[in-house]
């Protein structure tokens, strides 16, 4: 069975780090990126590989580009990609926004372990 790869975006490395930490621990495979920017990077990086990414998590306050404008710029570049926002921001008109943005799934900061894997499975169908 193949790994399910997954990106993570977070502009704080202790984010960064637990995420990817607690995804590799469940059998992910785990890319890490500090800003929107450098996600899209990886993305299409991951494309032109034999390893594409099959899940986006990301924050939604970075510097360089947002959560949301990732989430736009992966929309206009036509990539089926699920996306689960994990922020300490949320709130109705975020989940709202993130939605209408196509946004496949939110979790609030800060969340147990076993509610990230439970959505992460969810999200890959696995």
């Amino acid at each position: 069975m193949a790994f399910k790869h997954i990106l993570v975006v977070d502009d704080e490395a202790n984010m960064r780090n637990t995420l990817a930490f607690i995804l590799e621990t469940a059998n992910y495979m785990v890319s890490i990126a500090e800003s929107g920017r450098k996600a899209l990077q990886r993305v299409l990086e991951a494309e032109e590989s034999n390893c594409p990414i099959d899940l986006i998590i990301t924050d939604i306050v970075m510097p360089d580009m947002d959560g949301l404008e990732l989430i736009d710029e992966i929309k206009r570049l036509n990539l089926e990609l699920p996306i689960l926002v994990v922020t300490a921001y949320g709130n109705k008109e975020m989940i709202k926004e993130l939605s209408r943005r196509g946004c496949w799934d939110y979790l609030p900061k800060p969340f147990e372990e076993d509610e990230l894997i439970n959505r992460v499975a969810a999200l890959l169908n696995t």
